[in-house]
């Protein structure tokens, strides 16, 4: 990773020097947003609701076209915490996650989505917890869905964390939890020490880049664990074609066709360049080959199941 720019973007994008000197906050969170005014309130009130104060907000702004500029001038105004970059032209969704985080001063880096929110209580405790863990690269905690209408949908997952004191197994447990889909492990939206992050390559742009993230970090170190719900995440999810259609607009660098084995070869590389012994190197990518050909055996099991289903309504649905 880069070193990470730590002067600061005015309303109108020009430049404007932080106090060198200035004590750094221990905890920034760092917001990308593009036409956020809907919800960002919402996120912003939860953030200056914390009980743990020493912190700053840094929202970098994908040159939205909306009301979002004139919102966060008037949280800037009401407290000098709230930071705003304005990019001069939107650079895609990937890369503003990139630049808020290089942006940011904090000793912990939490991302955050503009329609999320978290609880008082989230960085007290979340900074507690890494205090008391110097080995543990970030925390997570349990955190909720909830749709727009109120009903929510609590992500309460039992079983090991991604707390294993050796790469090999850390990286175990991270495949495992990515391929069964619980989002319990999610670095994007957990607290995370700037020195881990400063170690990895960051976000790259592709469409597993919350993935390939996790994955490294994993090597790195392991990820402590509060059982308390202190974030929730706006369920907004849509279908998978709406989704794809989405990634290629915003997503600059993206390419269309990303296949899934390249997920895995990208796992290999990782394991490739980090610092670890040729003997961990090589259990790594023993696990990286059993996980995708699990991922692939599941694939071919559920395109089977979607034949014959097809196959049996085609045969039970009466002729033209």
């Amino acid at each position: 990773m880069q070193s990470m720019n730590h002067d600061r973007g005015s309303i109108d994008g020009s430049p404007l020097s932080v106090e060198r000197d200035s004590p750094r906050p221990r905890v920034s969170f760092a917001i990308p947003v593009c036409n956020a005014e809907r919800f960002l309130g919402r996120a912003l009130d939860s953030l200056l609701a914390q009980n743990f104060k020493d912190f700053e907000v840094v929202i970098c702004d994908n040159a939205s076209t909306d009301g979002t500029q004139d919102l966060v001038r008037r949280y800037s105004e009401r407290d000098g915490r709230v930071r705003y970059i304005r990019n001069e032209e939107n650079i895609g969704q990937i890369e503003n996650f990139n630049r808020v985080c290089e942006l940011s001063r904090g000793d912990f880096i939490r991302w955050m989505g503009a329609d999320d929110w978290l609880e008082a209580d989230y960085a007290r405790k979340c900074v507690a917890a890494l205090d008391g863990r110097p080995d543990a690269v970030g925390v997570t905690t349990q955190w909720r869905y909830m749709d727009d209408n109120g009903e929510v949908n609590f992500l309460d997952v039992p079983g090991p964390r991604v707390d294993a004191s050796t790469p090999t197994r850390r990286l175990h447990l991270t495949l495992k939890l990515l391929q069964n889909g619980e989002l319990l492990f999610d670095p994007i939206y957990s607290l995370i020490r700037r020195n881990a992050l400063e170690r990895s390559a960051m976000l790259p742009v592709n469409r597993w880049t919350d993935r390939l993230l996790a994955f490294e970090l994993c090597l790195i170190g392991p990820f402590c664990h509060l059982d308390d719900f202190l974030a929730t995440r706006r369920d907004a999810r849509e279908p998978r074609k709406i989704r794809i259609e989405r990634w290629h607009k915003r997503y600059k660098g993206w390419k269309k066709r990303e296949h899934r084995w390249m997920l895995y070869v990208s796992y290999a590389k990782i394991v490739g360049r980090a610092p670890l012994t040729m003997w961990q190197k090589l259990n790594c990518w023993g696990i990286i080959f059993f996980y995708w050909q699990r991922d692939e055996f599941r694939r071919r099991v559920k395109r089977i199941k979607r034949r014959l289903k097809k196959n049996r309504a085609n045969a039970l649905s009466p002729p033209k």
